[in-house]
């Protein structure tokens, strides 16, 4: 997995060796016809992508494709098409599905912004962007400032500069983003992820998920804010959370994943067991599914399906120091129901 990830990356610096930046005079040299109605076209598809939902994604796609239809010199819709397949290749990255697609498909729409307007905003802003997806942080950091000396008023450039320089909850340009765009739901999921993980501040965490949720739904949102909600020991609010999250993807495993974690902590191993069944019957990318399956097992005193799903757990995990802990655990459990 992580060869391809690489090789967009280097796929990436090469387009950057063959369209170096330019000023922004010397920008679209290739005719575009630039109308009005291209123009609104191009405002209905960034607000679609905006939502960052599921569905947002999809309509902005297909009207960022309806203007380079019409129109295959303007600039932006290349550009716009790039941000939403790196946002979406980050996010199937993050959720452990096939994210080479969508990050080939940023490459190959940048490759054109870079060709038609490389100084612009709209191009710099998807340069940034895949910059930060493909964790070249400084070259993301780099072109975010680049961004804020031209366009002081632009929300993500702030975002992408205090994304690569270590996501503190009190950084003043994660607030001047919200300030800019107190509606940019990106800012939203990472300031309420950095409360959650950096201060431990799970009501700002909850906060700023559901202030997400009060703009636009979405499956990923619902997972968010049920796990803060688990982490408070609220148990039963959390389920509601991840159930609102499948009524919205009935395929989206880290919903059923968390509600069969959340069931084991209630001591409720059966129905843990089912639903633990369900995530991996979806995706089998997630070692958590497979170490509470396992201990769940263990615990309703089914030795073989233990050993199994601790050996699978081990196997997806073993070298990923994010499982040390359950790591630990599982090789302890393993031995014991071995013996």
């Amino acid at each position: 997995m992580m060869k391809n990830f690489n090789l967009i990356k280097t796929l990436l610096l090469l387009t950057l060796v063959i369209y170096p930046a330019v000023p922004a005079t010397a920008q679209m040299q290739i005719a575009s016809k630039n109308t009005d109605s291209t123009h609104s076209l191009y405002k209905s598809a960034r607000k679609q992508f905006l939502n960052f939902t599921p569905d947002g994604f999809r309509n902005s796609i297909e009207l960022y494709q309806s203007i380079i239809i019409k129109d295959p010199g303007f600039a932006p819709a290349y550009s716009g098409l790039s941000e939403v397949y790196s946002f979406l290749g980050n996010y199937k990255l993050h959720i452990k599905e096939d994210y080479e697609e969508p990050y080939s498909k940023s490459y190959y729409n940048l490759k054109k912004a870079l060709k038609l307007a490389p100084g612009s905003l709209e191009t710099k802003r998807a340069l940034a962007i895949n910059y930060l997806h493909l964790r070249w942080l400084t070259r993301a950091k780099k072109e975010a400032n680049s961004i804020i000396a031209n366009h002081p008023s632009s929300p993500e450039a702030y975002y992408v500069f205090w994304s690569s320089t270590g996501k503190h909850p009190d950084s003043a340009y994660i607030k001047k983003s919200l300030e800019l765009n107190p509606n940019y739901i990106p800012a939203h999921i990472e300031l309420g992820t950095s409360y959650f993980f950096k201060k431990r501040d799970y009501r700002k965490a909850a906060e700023h998920y559901s202030k997400s949720l009060e703009i636009a739904d979405s499956p990923q949102l619902r997972d968010y804010l049920g796990t803060t909600l688990r982490t408070q020991g609220r148990l039963t609010q959390a389920i509601e959370q991840y159930e609102h999250a499948i009524e919205l993807d009935q395929n989206f495993a880290l919903a059923y994943m968390n509600i069969g974690i959340t069931k084991y902590y209630m001591k409720k191993y059966e129905d843990a067991i089912s639903y633990l069944n369900k995530a991996v019957a979806i995706n089998i990318n997630h070692p958590e599914s497979f170490f509470f399956l396992a201990s769940s097992h263990e615990l309703s005193n089914n030795k073989s399906l233990a050993l199994k799903n601790y050996g699978y757990f081990l196997e997806l995990s073993l070298n990923d120091n994010r499982y040390h802990d359950y790591v630990q655990k599982a090789k302890n459990s393993y031995n014991k129901l071995k013996n």
